[in-house]
């Protein structure tokens, strides 16, 4: 029998308790509506269909996401990026309960994501919230009625395949350009990049003990001397010639061959990458200032105008600088791992498909084709 109380508020609280089922208790403004509640719960418990509450309806996406910072993120490899990820979904859903988070709640959060963000961004974000999920069903035994609701909603289409290629003097420009920083190591990190294939966390942990000049060779790890992004504990690669000289000539003072952090060399890269661009959309204006008749000293002061700011450059300069850059994309959108892509097209004209995964530590040829991107010129070549 059900057992009813009123309580200080004036609503009343019923309790069902059965042998063989967990004690069940709900609160109601009226006594008829706990009688109603309680007839229903006995005749569910009596039928054997009846089904205990989620216990998602217990736990906060906040408390589920603390748990998972704690107990899973420590275990990634990507764990910086996953902390920041999941702090901003929890910002958004910490109040919730796991129960409340349906999937029309979440389809009008991607859409209002996707407003402001990339859909990469919004992937990301979805796929974490779907692991949290996962996670509080399978290891932590919370009870999800609805399954995991990540599963029933579209996920953003991606277009992020790039095949991002060093064109014309490119290469030659951003290589002046790094090498004109104090530190030499931006611009041995981007060779070594184009001549090994290696992504930037595995060149940032390679220690001088994983490197065997004589041979030739390079052992690669992932980040901090773990396993790599494909989770092999290793990678053994070949150096060129071009690796090897840039390697004896630097110093070793630290353990690590590239002792500079990511983020350093990121800036680095931003700043090279804009340093070399200006100087190559300066020396264009000089260009279309000559056809247009101007001389060396008036071009000389116009640049040196636009440089500076020290005083205004004439209208002419201004219009040609402007269209320039709108035109011009030269040195635009190219991202320090596109020399990944440039290092293994590169890599494919020397190498037969199975020594260049060797190389690249690609587990499938469909992961190679995303990284290899062959000029239609130099297919031509080779047809003759």
């Amino acid at each position: 029998m059900p057992t009813f109380e009123k309580r200080e508020s004036g609503r009343w609280q019923v309790k069902v308790r059965r042998t063989g089922h967990p004690s069940q208790s709900k609160t109601f403004e009226t006594k008829a509506a706990a009688m109603a509640w309680a007839r229903s719960i006995e005749r569910a418990m009596d039928t054997k269909s009846f089904i205990p509450p989620d216990d998602a309806s217990k736990m906060t996406f906040a408390a589920a996401s603390k748990r998972y910072h704690d107990e899973v993120l420590p275990r990634l490899r990507g764990k910086v990026q996953a902390a920041y990820v999941l702090s901003r979904v929890t910002e958004h859903f910490g109040r919730h309960a796991l129960a409340g988070i349906t999937p029309a709640i979440l389809s009008e959060y991607r859409d209002e994501r996707l407003r402001v963000v990339s859909p990469q961004t919004v992937h990301h974000e979805l796929g974490i919230i779907s692991r949290i999920f996962k996670t509080a069903s399978v290891d932590w035994g919370i009870t999800l009625t609805n399954g995991n609701p990540v599963s029933l909603i579209r996920k953003p289409a991606l277009a992020n395949d790039r095949d991002r290629r060093l064109v014309g003097k490119e290469e030659e420009m951003l290589m002046e350009a790094l090498q004109d920083r104090e530190s030499p190591l931006p611009h041995a990190a981007a060779t070594l990049a184009i001549e090994t294939a290696g992504r930037m966390s595995e060149l940032l942990s390679l220690k001088w003990s994983d490197v065997d000049l004589e041979r030739c060779t390079a052992r690669l790890h992932g980040i901090g001397g773990g396993v790599t992004k494909n989770g092999d504990a290793w990678r053994d690669i070949p150096l060129s010639s071009n690796a090897v000289r840039l390697l004896q000539g630097l110093d070793r003072n630290s353990n690590f061959v590239l002792p500079i952090s990511q983020n350093a060399l990121q800036i680095a890269w931003g700043r090279s990458m804009k340093a070399a661009r200006k100087k190559h959309l300066l020396a264009r204006l000089c260009q279309e200032l000559s056809q247009q008749g101007f001389s060396e000293d008036i071009q000389a002061r116009e640049v040196r105008a636009l440089v500076f700011k020290k005083r205004k450059p004439l209208p002419e300069s201004v219009e040609a600088f402007t269209r320039l850059e709108a035109e011009d994309k030269t040195l635009v959108d190219l991202h320090f791992h596109d020399l990944r892509h440039e290092a293994t097209s590169r890599l494919a004209d020397k190498l037969q498909m199975h020594e260049l995964m060797k190389v690249t530590g690609h587990k499938t040829s469909r992961m190679v084709s995303r990284y290899y991107h062959p000029r239609a010129e130099d297919l031509a070549k080779k047809l003759d």
